[in-house]
């Protein structure tokens, strides 16, 4: 198989090599670190169970695009794992993507909800405009958190959002690191 066919070999995951390094994609060329220094050209062809046999850790379970928000990871040699160390909430105040978070949701029937809400109260009107120019400051890097909670929480308390809308809101949050800082409830 090897690099014959690289989506296949890349689809099994990642393999922490025997001397324990951070995980990798199957080579197709490996050199034992034996005193014969052997060439394997064999390995994506091998078992899970016949790499392991020869020292090959995997798959591992890599983080998530998601774990990023709330976590660092480190890889462990020794344990041939990744530590999770949970980031402080400074850290994760910083990672959150804003213009990610705005991008998904001005594309949500959620948004348009907003803004048909908007035209029809005032309340909703001034919710709306308060929290366009909160995440104006916050895609600048000026994110005022406590403001913006309390704004999120108007806004899904003050108008009707069935389950399919708050979905769309909750993956917004999801996807850009949101949900790491701010709660919807």
């Amino acid at each position: 198989m090897a690099y014959v066919d690289l989506a296949a070999t890349e689809a099994r995951g990642r393999y922490s090599p025997p001397n324990g390094n951070d995980p990798q994609t199957i080579p197709d060329l490996w050199r034992e670190s034996l005193p014969d220094g052997l060439i394997r050209t064999d390995l994506p062809d091998l078992t899970d169970e016949e790499l392991n046999a020869i020292g090959w850790k995997g798959p591992i379970a890599m983080p998530t695009n998601i774990d990023y928000f709330t976590h660092s990871y480190l890889w462990n040699k020794e344990t041939r794992q990744y530590d999770a160390t949970e980031l402080s909430e400074y850290e994760k105040q910083r990672r959150i993507q804003y213009q990610r978070f705005w991008d998904d949701l001005i594309t949500t029937s959620a948004y348009t909800k907003i803004k048909t809400a908007a035209c029809q109260s005032l309340l909703a009107n001034t919710l709306a405009t308060e929290f366009i120019a909160l995440m104006s400051d916050a895609k600048n890097g000026h994110a005022n958190i406590t403001k913006i909670q309390e704004v999120l929480l108007e806004i899904v308390s003050s108008i009707v959002f069935n389950a399919e809308e708050l979905a769309e809101i909750q993956t917004a949050f999801t996807q850009s690191g949101m949900f790491a800082v701010y709660t919807l409830e």
